[in-house]
């Protein structure tokens, strides 16, 4: 088998680089919007929930207003069993209008003995922060709650 190396201008190599970038920009979008977003169950009626709704939706707390986006407080919890056969495998937070949308996926076992979690991530502007917990029977659920960011923030 005999291998050519073949020489390649700096315009290819630019076109064939952008074109790589603009893929890996739309194809994770279109992956979101397709599988992914439709997996995820949310309450019908996040102000009346169901029994499943209630031990399943993650409550989120967040501050309403951050003066210092740098930091803002993130605290999730799900009220649900953590036994051996059902429990929350993890707990995912997201932030979409920000450059790195995802802040963190957090794994958990029953040994956690309560799904909860509480960090600090960076918010650049207001919006919604969104967590997704994966029940290990019941699947992926989503909760959310606003935030604003003011003009002090990052």
């Amino acid at each position: 088998m005999e291998i050519k190396i073949r020489k390649v201008s700096r315009r290819e190599f630019v076109k064939v680089t952008a074109l790589a970038g603009a893929m890996a920009l739309t194809v994770p979008k279109v992956l979101v919007g397709t599988g992914y977003a439709q997996a995820v169950k949310k309450a019908k009626n996040p102000n009346k929930l169901t029994e499943e709704e209630k031990a399943h939706v993650p409550k989120i707390e967040v501050p309403p207003i951050a003066e210092d986006g740098s930091t803002v407080p993130i605290n999730v919890t799900v009220d649900h069993p953590m036994t051996k056969d059902h429990y929350i495998k993890s707990i995912e937070i997201l932030a979409y209008k920000d450059p790195i949308g995802p802040k963190g996926k957090y794994n958990l076992t029953p040994a956690n003995g309560k799904a909860y979690i509480s960090t600090q991530a960076r918010i650049q502007e207001s919006q919604p922060i969104i967590a997704i917990s994966e029940c290990n029977k019941h699947g992926k659920w989503m909760g959310s709650a606003d935030i604003k960011v003011t003009v002090g923030g990052c």
